[in-house]
């Protein structure tokens, strides 16, 4: 019974720092003025969080993301969606149906938000939502000046570069649906890239000699945003 009850907390508290992770993701598109933000949206950034969480060496990874139709896909964010809207933390900004699909943009509320400043006054989870600030800015900058594609509109259409992540698009090229993607670790794909753009900026003061060219967390997360455009341009 003790045994049962402390995984009863685990998950608890999983679920808990889940339903956090989404509400700081639209407490970002909303302070950041963004429009158009659906399940697929939320599935993706949250993704792009995750994958580059370790570096940042900020612990996400609440979320389990396997390969799917779509783009990396996490099963508990439509079920917490859900539990936010009934909670008035979230609204169903629009709602259509296509053929037997359901699709929904959605909106933080005046209460979600109010809840996210009591959140955030934790450091760690302040860490958290300054984190995930930081990448909905880039997405931000992505989706708004570059010629992704005309499937999505406004922040879903990230999805395009979540298609050249690194990590994703090597169990996507095996074709191995259901596989767990490696988010939260160092050793994938995704941070032997970020790794070499370390390493650039280690070496960048010593080839120049000024310490002003230093890249910062900002530069870095850009530089990869900007690989994953230029291989969907490639590929386009």
């Amino acid at each position: 019974m003790e045994v049962k009850y402390k995984y009863q907390i685990i998950e608890e508290n999983r679920e808990f720092k889940r339903l956090n992770e989404i509400l700081y993701v639209l407490y970002s598109v909303r302070k950041l003025d963004l429009t158009n933000i659906s399940k697929i949206g939320v599935q993706k950034c949250i993704y792009l969080c995750e994958i580059l969480a370790p570096l940042r060496k900020i612990i996400l990874s609440f979320l389990n993301f396997i390969y799917w139709h779509r783009g990396p896909y996490s099963k508990d964010v439509q079920n917490s969606l859900d539990y936010l809207v009934s909670i008035d933390a979230v609204n169903v900004e629009s709602f259509s149906t296509y053929e037997a699909n359901s699709y929904a943009n959605y909106i933080i509320t005046e209460a979600g938000c109010e809840l996210v400043e009591k959140l955030t006054l934790y450091p760690k989870e302040r860490d958290r939502l300054e984190w995930i600030e930081i990448v909905m800015r880039i997405i931000r900058a992505y989706v708004g000046s570059t010629n992704l594609g005309e499937d999505y509109t406004g922040i879903d259409k990230i999805i395009d570069l979540v298609y050249q992540e690194p990590s994703f698009k090597e169990v996507r090229q095996e074709k191995t649906k259901h596989v767990l993607l490696p988010v939260g670790e160092r050793d994938n794909l995704t941070m032997e890239l970020i790794n070499f753009l370390e390493r650039v900026e280690e070496n960048l003061p010593k080839v120049l000699d000024s310490g002003k060219y230093k890249l910062n967390l900002e530069t870095i997360l850009l530089s990869f945003f900007e690989y994953l455009y230029l291989e969907y341009l490639s590929q386009s």
